[in-house]
């Protein structure tokens, strides 16, 4: 009952959470029968979350055992089917109950279930896919071979990729691999069980790194951001995918950071130049408080129609996003002082402000909706009120983010006037910075095509 509750509870909550909630694949995920979802782990308890809730399925967890330490905190993840796996750097000592772990694992496959696990066994914020533990291959295997193979256990690998991971009203895109069907190993199983094991946990290491916008090292992370940041767009246009970009944004940057980590290995001077070059770059427009994006000469201008109705509805939203400041602003900004209170890592930081921003909005919700009642008497009015409220929050963040691009374009405006010798120079850097990095990315195409053929494209299928 609790579990059914809070999945419906979470969906809400993180569909408020986030702005846009994108998901790939998720027929390949079976409604029924055992399977397996791995996923990479970069957002602690939201990763798992998603994968659960994105699934369509009702499944079980592993969860680290630090987090039943707490009498509560130990009833709570046993009501919604999590089971604690002990590791080295946590509980040594007791890495002997893991067997039993695995036991009640075998037993929920073979119920039928669903099971979520972090084959990384770690939670960092780094931009990398670390190490593949062989746990995932291990329990998948086990439950077959107690089953002659029969079973049919599926490991669904799954892609978690944020666009702003710590933040709120950002975007989340989700993609489900392909089923690795662990019955095509029982011949390799009964051979070498430990090169069965072995070749499980590279396929869904193979098939998380297509999965995701991840990279060889943490030190090529930054270098993606600020890719990202510089190149995005223009890289889009180039290969005439501007129109749908959303559509296609994961594939984009998937290609880069391949592309990055091509570069790091085999140009490392190369590289390095061109880290050197966009950091330069990057931090005279920071000096100068002015975005990248709108900088860009690939995102066209708009017609004098679009701007005109652009201006209407800026006229026309202002007493909305005004009712919805009003009326957020406050609950809104609790949860970012207190993890800055808590002083948190930043794996934690989304987790932390989804939970305390609903027990904060739940009680200012709850408290403007009396003082409404109160005041006017009515519970037409309150549930209008109350059914205003968040709706009114979420319009004047798109309402802020709207006015803050035309204060940049105003900004870049104004420095053209002023400083037009400034301006000038640093359009200049841009265009040779995006030359440079036409010219990397025309050598790196190169390399695919003499090592898959002409015509042949990598479309980071998984």
């Amino acid at each position: 009952m609790l579990y059914h509750l809070l999945k419906y509870f979470f969906l809400f909550v993180v569909n408020v959470f986030f702005r846009r909630i994108h998901v790939e694949h998720a027929d390949r995920v079976a409604k029924t029968g055992p399977l397996i979802l791995a996923s990479n782990h970069p957002n602690t308890m939201m990763d798992p979350l998603l994968v659960a809730l994105l699934s369509g399925r009702n499944p079980h967890f592993l969860g680290k055992s630090t987090l039943f330490k707490m009498r509560i905190a130990k009833w709570f993840f046993r009501s919604v089917h999590v089971l604690p796996v002990y590791r080295k750097q946590d509980a040594e000592k007791e890495m002997g109950k893991n067997a039993q772990i695995f036991e009640k694992c075998f037993e929920s496959l073979e119920a039928g279930n669903a099971l979520v696990i972090m084959p990384e066994g770690i939670s960092e914020l780094d931009g990398t896919l670390h190490e593949i533990k062989t746990g995932t291959a291990r329990i998948g295997l086990g439950t077959e071979i107690r089953n002659a193979f029969e079973l049919g256990v599926q490991i669904i690998p799954a892609g978690i990729n944020y666009s702003s991971p710590t933040e709120f009203f950002s975007d989340v895109h989700c993609r489900f691999g392909r089923p690795i069907d662990l019955r095509e190993y029982k011949d390799l199983y009964e051979k070498d069980e430990y090169e069965a094991v072995y070749q499980v946990t590279n396929q869904i290491r193979g098939a998380l790194e297509k999965l995701t916008t991840t990279v060889d090292s943490s030190e090529t992370a930054e270098v993606l951001d600020n890719l990202r940041s510089i190149y995005h767009l223009e890289l889009a246009v180039d290969q005439g995918l501007q129109e749908e970009l959303k559509t296609h944004e994961f594939s984009v940057t998937r290609g880069m950071a391949d592309a990055i980590n091509w570069f790091h290995v085999h140009h490392p001077n190369s590289f390095i130049l061109l880290e050197k070059q966009m950091n330069r770059y990057l931090s005279k427009i920071e000096g100068l408080e002015l975005r990248d994006d709108l900088l860009s000469t690939a995102r066209g201008q708009k017609t004098f129609v679009r701007r005109v109705l652009g201006l209407i509805g800026v006229i026309l939203g202002f007493p909305v996003y005004l009712w919805g400041v009003v009326n957020n602003f406050i609950p809104f900004r609790l949860p970012s002082y207190l993890v800055r209170y808590l002083d948190t890592s930043a794996e934690y930081l989304s987790t932390i402000k989804m939970l305390s921003g609903f027990v904060v909005f739940g009680i200012f919700y709850t408290a403007q909706g009396f003082l409404v009642w109160w005041l006017s008497g009515s519970g037409v009015w309150t549930t209008l009120y109350l059914i205003s409220i968040l709706p009114a929050g979420r319009f004047a963040l798109y309402y802020h983010d709207t006015m803050q691009r035309y204060r940049q374009h105003l900004r870049i405006f104004t420095l053209f006037i002023r400083r037009k010798t400034l301006m000038y120079e640093i359009i200049q850097e841009r265009m040779a910075l995006i030359k440079a990095l036409d010219e990397a990315k025309d050598q790196y195409m190169g390399r695919i095509e003499e090592e898959s053929g002409p015509g042949v494209k990598d479309d980071h299928r998984a």
